[in-house]
């Protein structure tokens, strides 16, 4: 006889992050102590953490909805609100700024490719946010593999690159640092000289205050994320 399974709740609604999310981080911005904080928990963890945990899981939803290998859990997608301050000048206690990603899955070890998507006060009241992804920071031998990946296909990373798709929410398109000169192995002229110097592979789309009020943000950043998955996967691909 089968064994029934537990009824499994469905992930509550998003219903936008709210102006009292920014007024708590900018609050945060003028008063980063562990005093002031401790006192401001509720505030923290109502509107800040609770709304963050709710998009993560209706993130879950619509890539497992529309096929995308991409990761949205509380442990994989979010951050402590701490900061390191081991090794920093800074010793402030708090990042003031909230990111949340979503890697892609089934990558070998020291590889990070993904969505990420960031907010954080801006000016007297306002807020700076985006959202983007592609592959930050490589170890060494990641960066090898992907120029080798480059050098024997930089025409299709070219035309994923200048896709309309992609850069009709991208428009600023593929980006990175770059080396001044050719790594090593390789020399100029080539006909992927600029990707070959590039040190990281980013792209990165604004979003409104409104947009991130709007409990139509998970939709806005699944479309972002589907917009990049092609060059997600060519940068994935051995």
């Amino acid at each position: 006889m089968s064994q029934l399974l537990p009824d499994v709740p469905p992930p509550m609604p998003f219903d936008g992050f709210s102006t009292n999310t920014f007024n708590f981080l900018h609050q945060l911005k003028e008063n980063n102590n562990k005093p002031w904080f401790d006192s401001h928990r509720a505030d923290y963890e109502h509107h800040l953490r609770q709304p963050s945990k709710d998009l993560v899981a209706q993130m879950a939803s619509l890539f497992a909805e529309h096929g995308l290998p991409l990761i949205a859990t509380p442990q994989r997608s979010l951050f402590r609100i701490n900061r390191d301050i081991r090794f920093s000048k800074d010793k402030s206690p708090y990042k003031t700024h909230i990111g949340i990603v979503f890697p892609m899955e089934g990558l070998g070890a020291g590889e990070w490719f993904g969505c990420y998507f960031s907010f954080q006060p801006e000016g007297k009241r306002g807020v700076l946010s985006y959202c983007g992804g592609g592959v930050h920071m490589p170890s060494a031998p990641v960066l090898q593999r992907l120029r080798k990946r480059i050098e024997n296909n930089h025409e299709e990373l070219t035309a994923l690159s200048n896709d309309p798709d992609f850069l009709a929410l991208y428009p600023t398109g593929l980006k990175g640092e770059s080396l001044q000169r050719m790594p090593k192995g390789y020399t100029e002229p080539h006909p992927a000289a600029n990707y070959l110097k590039m040190t990281n592979f980013e792209f990165a789309a604004t979003i409104t205050q409104q947009q991130l009020t709007s409990p139509d943000l998970p939709e806005l950043l699944l479309a972002h994320c589907a917009a990049a998955m092609p060059l997600l996967e060519f940068f994935a691909t051995p």
